[in-house]
């Protein structure tokens, strides 16, 4: 007979689990006793992992901490529901916007014909760095997912024009820590580096 798995923590994007939203989906079902037990035991992360969870969730307005009755656990309801997608929160409450960025700059990479970073940052409908815009372009190129049309000149003031030639479905490719690319439509990952 084999160990139980043991509970894990952060996954990277391309390990196929997103766990934020695997305890979201949890939580809904139980929207008014959440319990750190019930949702670790559900999505098998380890406590410290849910716990933090669901603290962010509170800061955010998502939950309310309900005070438990004496020698019981502490519980959370679920007070702002926002559909089938977890929120991405911060520990303080704050969103995290960095899935939201790159989704923007991926779909107007999709619409354009072709376009340079600045394209790009014109057609979101949110404020995005020159920076980001820049290294997101940056390392979808070294993935293989664009054609450079016009090579940068700075010399003569001249940016980069680029066309999409890897449109693989409605999700942003992912820039990881470890400079590779992950592709969330077909689980496929490409280095990120190569020729930079």
């Amino acid at each position: 007979m084999s160990a139980p798995a043991k509970p894990t923590g952060r996954r990277s994007a391309d390990q196929g689990i997103d766990g934020r939203q695997a305890m979201w989906l949890a939580l809904k079902k139980v929207p008014d006793q959440i319990t750190v037990t019930a949702i670790a035991k559900q999505t098998r992360f380890n406590r410290s992992t849910v716990m933090r969870y669901l603290k962010a969730l509170t800061e955010a307005g998502h939950l309310e901490y309900l005070e438990p009755p004496p020698g019981r656990p502490g519980a959370w309801k679920l007070i702002r529901d926002v559909g089938h997608h977890a929120p991405r929160v911060r520990a303080d409450g704050s969103r995290v916007t960095l899935g939201e960025v790159v989704g923007q700059l991926w779909l107007a990479m999709c619409g354009l014909k072709d376009f340079d970073f600045r394209d790009l940052m014109q057609n979101a409908s949110i404020e995005i760095p020159e920076s980001t815009a820049k290294d997101y372009c940056k390392r979808l190129l070294a993935a293989g997912y664009l054609r450079v049309l016009t090579k940068a000149d700075p010399a003569r003031g001249r940016i980069a024009r680029y066309r999409l030639i890897r449109p693989s479905g409605p999700k942003a490719p992912q820039v990881q820590r470890v400079r590779q690319v992950y592709d969330p439509n077909t689980g496929a990952i490409y280095p990120a580096e190569a020729g930079l």
